[in-house]
């Protein structure tokens, strides 16, 4: 009878997991932009994963709560300047190749399974071109409709202008130290 209970409980849990799974939309906002500045001056200031503040409008703070900053497994806590609050995990950190990633922990998440990538990259003459992408789902992403304001598109519409945004202060914040 254990042996059955275990084999039920298993396709239930395996059927939920194929229901809620393919319902979910993997969402991706991408931008870039060209930087009149060399790769390691814009790494410079990119690169620091708790220097978000520096450059990026919507964030008012970042504090190192977990670990030590620039390295995996950093936990990081962002306040923004509307007073919500986030934590994000550094999963990649490859200060070679100029590139970080991380992710949402907890706190006001706008996104599920949140994923984004910075990256710099040399673009010949001195300059940089920076590209800050993600991959994501809509926080109800088994509820259809969605609550207004979090479907697809306007979550997407969303990411892509908060890195829009964010990228032409990082270019402002650059250009303006040399």
């Amino acid at each position: 009878m254990k042996n059955f209970a275990t084999v039920v409980v298993a396709g239930v849990l395996w059927f939920v997991s194929q229901a809620f799974g393919s319902e979910a939309n993997e969402l991706s906002a991408q931008q870039s932009i060209h930087i009149d500045a060399p790769p390691a001056v814009v790494w410079a200031v990119l690169g620091d994963f708790n220097g978000q503040p520096r450059w990026l409008p919507l964030v008012e703070r970042s504090e190192i709560l977990v670990g030590t900053n620039n390295r995996v497994g950093a936990i990081r806590l962002i306040t923004r300047r509307d007073g919500s609050r986030v934590t994000e995990r550094l999963l990649e950190y490859d200060p070679d190749n100029m590139r970080l990633a991380y992710t949402y922990v907890d706190g006001a998440v706008r996104a599920s399974d949140y994923f984004p990538v910075v990256t710099v990259k040399d673009a010949g003459d001195g300059t940089s071109v920076v590209e800050w992408s993600a991959h994501f789902k809509r926080l109800a992403y088994w509820v259809d409709p969605p609550p207004e304001g979090q479907d697809d598109k306007t979550l997407t519409e969303f990411y892509t202008r908060i890195y829009k945004a964010g990228l032409e202060s990082l270019k402002r914040t650059v250009e303006g130290r040399q």
